[in-house]
């Protein structure tokens, strides 16, 4: 495996809440006939999808392949869903590139930049690549690249997470720019032990600008040397006296976020096999020469209640792979925040001196417990 980062579950939530097929094609239509497709804004997608990599799981290579089948017939919807499913078994340079290509051609521009970067930038390290391959690659990006805007972020503080509006796009140090719509958007840095900032950004297409934050710590000074008591204890359980993160949030989070994994895949993988099941009878329904290619209703004749019906499941599936998929990453939102979001540890100290008087000595213990 190439990839060392992963890409944020929500991206393809408004994609697939498309109503019907014809609403999750690019505006304009796109013809079926695979390389050398015309997405939305007239620019040619990717020439031709690599080849699986033997790196890949024969879950996520057949998926990929599905993606790739459903792609060449321009049906872009289907060919994202089964993508998504196989990222989500590996996180393979390769469909990342398919991920984006789609979003490419549904007009989902930030997204595409985002995702076709991270294939532009492991194909140069295949030497299993091609130059074709390498170039097509760099064509396609700079097709999405073309419509966003983009913010290489410099940041003083390593593992700091990255926000534009509320949506987390990264964790410092960020390997590719922050890509944006055109126009005024507001990127806040934040981490735990400082002082959150942010700095406001004006973005035309195809721009790119570089901005730098500083974080300031947000923890009190530290007493001097010579003020501070010469034996002084801070209890605490965790790391730098931090208490240990929330076992049962982990326990919880880990297993919604499996769940929700496994349930998305899973119908991601139903809602795949419906819309074959769909092209098929489309393909009776164009064969048929009472019907010449269109159903009169999707009542009758029989094959037209059937496809409508098989339509009918196919978005269904996708609906729940949408929602378990959006459980997954609350599961996993749970994870992080029982990790990075602990409470501070309560404040003990104990004091011990010497004490000496008349007739009296021994220890003097003080201090909060």
């Amino acid at each position: 495996m190439r990839l060392a980062q992963s890409v944020p579950w929500m991206c393809f939530v408004g994609l697939l809440t498309a109503a019907s097929p014809s609403e999750a094609q690019p505006k304009g239509g796109a013809s079926p006939g695979g390389a050398g497709q015309q997405g939305a804004a007239g620019q040619t997608a990717i020439q031709a999808p690599r080849a699986p990599s033997e790196a890949m799981s024969d879950k996520a290579r057949k998926l990929y392949m599905e993606g790739v089948t459903a792609s060449e017939k321009g049906r872009w919807a289907d060919a994202y869903a089964s993508f998504v499913a196989a990222w989500a078994l590996q996180k393979h340079y390769t469909i990342a590139g398919g991920i984006g290509t789609c979003e490419l051609m549904l007009q989902r521009y930030p997204d595409a930049a985002k995702h076709l970067a991270i294939y532009v930038r492991e194909i140069e390290k295949d030497a299993t690549a091609t130059p074709d391959e390498r170039a097509a690659a760099l064509k396609t990006y700079a097709q999405a690249r073309a419509k966003v805007g983009a913010v290489r972020l410099r940041v003083d503080v390593e593992d700091a997470e990255v926000r534009v509006g509320q949506e987390v796009v990264g964790t410092v140090p960020l390997q590719d720019p922050v890509f944006l719509e055109p126009g005024t958007h507001t990127i806040s840095v934040r981490r735990q032990g400082y002082e959150p900032a942010s700095v406001a950004v004006e973005l035309k297409a195809g721009e790119e600008i570089e901005r730098s934050v500083e974080l300031k710590s947000a923890r009190a000074s530290e007493p001097a040397a010579g003020e501070r008591p010469a034996t002084t204890w801070r209890g605490g359980l965790g790391k730098g006296g931090d208490p240990p993160p929330n076992k049962t949030l982990l326990i919880a989070g880990g297993a919604v976020a499996g769940v929700g994994v496994i349930a998305g895949t899973v119908f991601t993988i139903l809602s795949v096999a419906k819309a074959n099941d769909a092209e098929e009878l489309r393909d009776e329904v164009r064969a048929d020469k009472m019907l010449k290619g269109r159903c009169p209703s999707t009542e009758s004749p029989a094959v037209c209640a059937k496809l409508s019906d098989t339509v009918d499941l196919q978005y269904a599936f996708i609906n729940v792979a949408i929602g378990s998929f959006i459980v997954g990453a609350a599961g996993v939102g749970t994870v992080v925040y029982a990790l990075a979001d602990r409470p501070s540890a309560p404040d003990r100290r104990v004091q011990v001196a010497p004490l000496v008087g008349s007739g009296v000595t021994g220890l003097s213990l003080s201090g909060r417990f």
